[in-house]
């Protein structure tokens, strides 16, 4: 899976000790718009999570969706897109957060189920939402420039963009 975005944002001293973290996330398209989730502070993100002990990323990305957007991936349909490697301070105690979130291009099921939004996410105001490309973009730019930046904010505008980017090279 090639890598398509390097954010490091060197705010950290290389001897504090890592957190690794791999994520996967669903790239969902479903008639007409994106399936996204959104915080209470606004921002959207794709939908998707971490990886937990013994899970494939198509198993992540099944188990992801469904939580998160009540829709279930045809796994047949899952191609991967590329990840994107983040390297910071994190945001919670003194250790350097080294995350990779694998995107895959998938479909859904035409039905919606429930969601399962952990506890943390519940405490977020996590919720699920539909809305095209450029209004995900739109909206999160509109984070960065009045809400500040909290440390996922940049790495999901900067993948909308490579989104956005990647139909624009498919289109020419």
């Amino acid at each position: 899976m090639e890598r398509l975005l390097l954010m490091d944002e060197q705010n950290y001293d290389s001897s504090l000790p890592e957190i690794k973290r791999t994520a996967v996330r669903g790239i969902v398209w479903h008639n007409g718009k994106m399936l996204f989730v959104r915080s209470m502070y606004g921002e959207v993100k794709l939908p998707g999570g971490g990886q937990e002990d013994g899970e494939t990323d198509l198993d992540t990305l099944v188990r992801e969706v469904r939580e998160e957007t009540g829709y279930e991936v045809i796994r047949e349909s899952a191609r991967p897109f590329g990840y994107i490697e983040e390297i910071r301070l994190s945001t919670r105690e003194p250790m350097i957060w080294h995350q990779f979130s694998r995107l895959y291009f998938c479909e859904v099921t035409g039905e919606q189920g429930q969601t399962e939004y952990s506890e943390g996410e519940k405490k977020l105001g996590i919720r699920f939402v539909t809305m095209t490309l450029d209004e995900a973009i739109e909206n999160n730019r509109h984070m960065l420039d009045h809400e500040g930046e909290r440390a996922w904010n940049r790495r999901e505008y900067n993948t909308l963009i490579l989104i956005r980017d990647h139909y624009n090279d498919v289109k020419e």
